[in-house]
């Protein structure tokens, strides 16, 4: 009896076996019916095969084609029964050109784009492949912005070439004929940034290239599916292509795949039943042997998920980025950084807030196009810099990147930011100091330029004007002589006195620098000083044709000051007016008694001071005109002494000028005087001869 029904038993696997068979069959003959009636089956299908891009098609030492491209054509064309030739190519615009001019049926696979769809029918993905930046290890970058004047090595044909260029213009490219050039730079030490095609389950990336060994993974910049392409117009042709992939099964497509990869396993379908019958005996084994050490696992399965979940609530809220989480447009996370970075001091005033309140208004527009585009096709952005504004209305600079997520099963956008405006002053700050080295270094020329000038131009006056006496003295009698000597004599002495001027005011400005320029302080009467020392001058200046008016609405002021010094101060002065004060105008020099201070005033009707000049007037060196063009003499010392003077006093100094109408220079000194002090000396107004010595230097400028 048991007999017969473990005879019936077999005999009703058997018909299960049978029938299962013959379903098999129908299927496989359906297969290559729908087949036959799309396109006639080829017996040999020619397929492109780039020869220098690794790993996914290139030669061998023997030359023969090889990769995971060429793996995954080998595999299609045994499932389908077809000998695959490959056609060599060795650049990706030859391997176009070859199905456009039918010497290959198949391109082993293409990025899709409309320019090349105008030539060429795609097929369905089949791989996607990830275009990514690597970097020298010691290279300290977050993303490709850190690196924008390193220099990423690329192939000219490359579309990661053009996609850079538009989307990173700012981002240098060293541009190479082919993948051998950039990595023969990489070993040589030029190239420190390399962007190349990548799979994401390949082996390390130096399996492939060695150069690459010191390298690092910086950036995915875009991912994209690889796709069958043939000649526009060969549809049956596409769709025979199409099917057969179809036909593949996952084990034998990965297995195409599987040994570039890291290792995976691959099951066969007997392998699978043997395995599920074991493990199903094992199940059941384990359920009714261990089913409270089962319960125990679970329990603390539960546990680690619950602490790992903690740990990463943690990494979020302590990262020290801002991170968002937004749905709809409203804000549903934010962690520590973001509300800090917002200035906020929780997240009350951020939850629930439409996310592009934070945005720069300009930038509210380009943001949400962005989330639309992620939600579209749930891509990732690359890092981009953006302005965001802050509680108070601050606006700050930031980095951004995207991404699309779930968070409580529901579609989100994460967004992180990192606070960049430190390092964009402290960018601005190093420009700054970089123009500001410039200037000065720029300064330094024109002063030593400007020296030069000043002292070769009275010695070589000086040496003309003996050579030419010297001349008249071997040739002519006595009376000639002393004609030209008396003619020229006050020319060399002019000129002694200006390099007597020079010398004194580059002796005085070192001693301001040493702190060794001393004041001698006593009693004058400030009018008096300013007054004889103007009335001095007058007819030097009538002989300019210039008028000079000296005005006061004080007869007498007596206060501490060096009246040596102030009179070099006034001659200075007036010695800039009459320079650059045309005949028939007028200079007027006036004293004001504001309590406490007394105010001089030294105004004239010339040429004026340009607007942009007025902020650096008073700096060392420093002249309106320049060397080779201006049309009075000076070091650019004056007024920088001027000013020395005058503070050393206690006092400021102020300019109001006009270009073309004229300059006024104010001069503010403390009546700081005790009359009671009788500690200090009544100071004595120095004699005529010791102003027409003054006059002399400090004029010796004037030529005109």
């Amino acid at each position: 009896m048991n007999n017969e029904k473990v005879l019936k038993g077999n005999s009703f696997m058997k018909k299960i076996l049978k029938t299962c068979v013959i379903i098999m069959i129908l299927i496989n003959c359906t297969s290559f019916i729908s087949l036959g009636v799309t396109y006639k089956n080829p017996k040999v299908i020619k397929v492109t095969s780039i020869t220098n891009w690794k790993p996914f098609s290139y030669l061998d030492s023997k030359g023969n084609p090889k990769g995971i491209l060429i793996d995954f054509w080998k595999a299609w064309g045994k499932v389908n029964n077809i000998k695959v030739e490959f056609v060599k190519a060795t650049s990706w615009a030859k391997s176009l050109e070859l199905i456009k001019n039918g010497e290959a049926d198949i391109h082993l696979g293409l990025f899709y784009n409309d320019n090349r769809s105008k030539y060429m029918d795609f097929g369905s993905p089949f791989l996607d492949l990830m275009t990514v930046i690597y970097i020298q290890e010691d290279i300290d970058a977050f993303n490709i912005n850190d690196i924008k004047d390193l220099g990423i090595g690329v192939t000219e044909e490359n579309y990661a070439r053009y996609y850079l260029e538009e989307n990173y213009p700012d981002i240098k490219l060293l541009i190479y004929k082919d993948v051998k050039d950039v990595m023969n730079d990489v070993k040589n030490g030029k190239v420190k940034a390399v962007c190349i095609d990548y799979y994401n389950n390949f082996r390390n990336i130096s399996f492939y290239y060695t150069e690459l060994k010191d390298f690092k993974l910086l950036q995915t910049i875009y991912t994209q599916p690889l796709r069958v392409a043939v000649k526009k117009g060969e549809k049956e042709l596409l769709n025979f292509i199409n099917n057969g992939i179809k036909k593949m099964s996952v084990s034998e497509i990965e297995g195409a795949k599987s040994k570039w990869e890291y290792i995976n396993i691959y099951l066969t379908k007997d392998k699978v039943q043997k395995y599920i019958l074991i493990a199903f005996i094992v199940i059941i084994l384990f359920l009714l042997m261990n089913i409270l050490f089962l319960k125990n696992r679970i329990a603390l399965g539960v546990k680690r998920l619950a602490e790992s979940e903690e740990s990463y609530k943690k990494l979020v809220t302590l990262c020290p980025d801002g991170i968002f989480v937004h749905q709809k447009g409203k804000v549903v996370f934010a962690n520590d950084a973001a509300i800090k970075i917002l200035g906020e001091k929780n997240d009350t005033n951020i939850i629930n807030k439409n996310f592009l309140e934070f945005i720069q208004g300009d930038s509210k527009k380009t943001i949400q196009n962005v989330i639309y585009m992620l939600e579209k096709f749930k891509i990732t952005t690359p890092t981009f810099e953006e302005k965001i504004v802050k509680s108070n209305g601050e606006i700050i600079d930031i980095e951004m990147t995207m991404n699309v997520i779930h968070y409580k099963e529901k579609t989100a956008i994460l967004t992180i930011i990192r606070d960049i405006s430190q390092r964009k002053e402290r960018e601005e700050e190093k420009q700054k100091i970089l123009r500001e080295k410039l200037k000065y270094e720029q300064l330094k020329t024109e002063f030593f330029a400007n020296i030069s000038h000043e002292i070769r131009t009275p010695l070589n006056i000086l040496l003309g004007t003996i050579q030419l006496i010297n001349k008249v003295s071997e040739n002519d009698d006595i009376y000639t002589q002393y004609q030209y000597y008396n003619k020229y004599s006050h020319i060399m002495t002019q000129n002694c006195y200006r390099l007597l001027k020079l010398i004194n005011n580059l002796i005085d400005i070192t001693k301001i620098d040493a702190g060794f320029f001393r004041m001698n302080f006593k009693k004058y009467n400030i009018v008096q000083v300013v007054e004889d020392i103007t009335m001095s001058v007058v007819e030097y200046v009538k002989s300019k044709n210039i008028n000079i008016i000296f005005d006061t609405d004080i007869e007498e002021k007596v206060i501490l000051c060096d009246a040596d010094k102030i009179e070099r101060v006034i001659l200075n002065l007036l010695s800039n007016s009459i320079k650059f004060t045309k005949s028939g105008g007028s200079i007027f020099v006036n004293i004001y008694d504001k309590n406490d201070v007394i105010c001089i005033s030294v105004r004239d009707t010339g040429i004026g001071i340009p607007k942009e000049e007025q902020k650096t007037i008073f700096e060392r060196f420093r002249q309106v005109h320049p060397l080779l063009n201006r049309e009075r003499e000076g070091s650019g010392i004056g007024l920088s002494l001027v000013k020395s003077i005058v503070e050393s006093h206690g006092g400021n100094i102020y300019l109001n000028s006009e270009y073309g109408k004229g300059s006024e220079f104010i001069i503010e000194i403390p009546s700081n005087l005790n009359p009671e002090d009788k500690s200090v000396l009544v100071g004595e107004i120095s004699s005529n001869e010791d102003k027409i010595e003054k006059i002399n230097i400090e004029f010796s400028d004037i030529y005109s």
